[in-house]
């Protein structure tokens, strides 16, 4: 049987809103991440507007990159486990407390 090579996405929009795109993710990640109003929407400026220098860019992007790939390794593993560590506890507690009966 013959196996068919799935397709890549292409994205066919305009650049700019490929561009724009990236600008939203970025931003939606300061935000998880920076608590003072004013300095998020200082950096948030300089982003938008594109007045951050490329590498600094970068540098938000790696470490968007990285939060994503730590919390999917989370949910990874809890979804491996059926649980959290919290929640395996009281998995514990409750067949202990079976066990006594």
């Amino acid at each position: 049987m013959l196996k068919f090579k799935k397709k890549s996405n292409i994205d066919y929009s305009a650049p700019h809103n490929r561009q724009m795109m990236f600008r939203m993710r970025l931003l939606k990640f300061y935000k998880l991440i920076e608590f003072d109003e004013d300095v998020y929407t200082a950096t948030a400026n300089k982003i938008l507007n594109g007045t951050l220098p490329y590498r600094y860019v970068n540098q938000i992007e790696k470490l968007r990159l990285e939060h994503e790939k730590k919390k999917k390794e989370k949910w990874e593993k809890i979804k491996r486990k059926g649980a959290t560590t919290m929640g395996l506890k009281v998995r514990d507690i409750v067949k202990r407390s079976t066990q006594e009966r």
